[in-house]
């Protein structure tokens, strides 16, 4: 990670907010907040009731806020511009509201900075405001020039915009394209940062496939049954990871051993011990596997444009394999 505009950062009563927008933004902010501990900052995690179970393996005596997630509702079937549209008064009204629940957070706890991921709402006026996104420039169409100039606007509030990417955009590309004056690369940030030199000796493999499930719902749930149809027509041992409101004991079989809510120490094994992860093309699934050196089968979510960007932009990539939902069901995978 550069470091350079954290490394500035010592002695001060932080407050932190990720996305609920799956898990991605949760773990990415893992490395920062382990940063920021390290040099004797107070940090507050501002969050809903599974981010705080994921956090608490890595945080287990940090202060928790409880801060309810933006009430994203998705149909399921790859139209994003309409749900957003559908839901947009829903979420416009909840932005208006965080602003005033932060208000409230900072006169409680008069921090001396404000961290966001990707949450438009969690920033003050009255303290230095920072938002983690590689989205500075949205993937959409130019019909929907509204959405990418809207995008720009919220992230200009912000008093510095903090990118997850080398300052070649090697990994986010055209994504973190953008004339913003306050936008700084900070490099990757994955909680598998030096995993292999931690576990120097090779680890023998005793899964060719690890599916981790991620994302919204229902999209998350679609990729399960995916992965379990898959899997049952394989003849390979497999692993899955599963979120906590999924999982159900008779997804365990023979040849599929199911997890729910694994510990880091559990996550990192698993990665160690398979071959291939299949996995949705998250921007947070791509830094992870860069450290840990896995290869991939990269699912992306249905008419997501930022992942379906992500697979263009990473398609020669030698240990990744793109591929959509009816591609990988038709798939032979040894």
């Amino acid at each position: 990670m550069h470091q350079t505009l954290i490394k500035s950062i010592k002695h001060s009563r932080i407050l932190l907010s990720p996305l609920n927008w799956g898990l991605g933004h949760v773990s990415r902010t893992i490395p920062i907040i382990q940063w920021l501990l390290a040099n004797e900052n107070e940090v507050i995690i501002c969050c809903d009731e599974s981010q705080e179970r994921f956090y608490r393996n890595y945080f287990p005596e940090i202060w928790y806020v409880p801060h309810e997630g933006y009430p994203f509702k998705f149909k399921g079937n790859g139209n994003w511009t309409l749900d957003i549209i559908k839901n947009f008064r829903d979420l416009h009204l909840f932005l208006q509201d965080e602003k005033r629940r932060v208000k409230d957070l900072v006169e409680k706890f008069n921090p001396d900075l404000i961290i966001s991921d990707q949450r438009f709402g969690f920033i003050s006026k009255k303290v230095k405001s920072v938002i983690i996104s590689h989205q500075v420039n949205l993937p959409v169409s130019d019909w929907n020039l509204l959405a990418k100039m809207w995008n720009r606007k919220l992230l200009s509030k912000f008093n510095e915009i903090w990118i997850p990417d080398t300052i070649e955009q090697e990994f986010s590309g055209k994504l973190s394209n953008g004339n913003l004056r306050n936008k700084h690369f900070i490099g990757t940030c994955s909680r598998f940062k030096n995993v292999l030199k931690e576990n120097s000796t090779s680890k023998v493999k005793q899964y060719k496939y690890l599916g981790i499930i991620s994302g919204p719902a229902p999209y998350n749930k679609q990729l399960l049954d995916l992965f379990i149809n898959k899997m049952e027509q394989s003849n390979q041992k497999s692993a899955v990871i599963i979120p906590e409101e999924l999982y159900d004991e008779s997804l365990n079989s023979e040849l599929i051993t199911a997890i729910s809510s694994p510990s880091h120490g559990e996550f990192t094994e698993l990665l160690l011990e398979s071959k291939i992860v299949i996995s949705r093309a998250g921007y947070s699934t791509l830094m992870d596997l860069i450290e840990t050196k896995n290869e991939g089968i990269l699912i992306p979510t249905p008419g997501q444009a930022e992942q379906e960007y992500l697979s263009e932009f990473h398609e020669n990539n030698k240990s990744w394999v793109f591929k959509t939902e009816e591609e990988f069901l038709k798939m032979e995978l040894s």
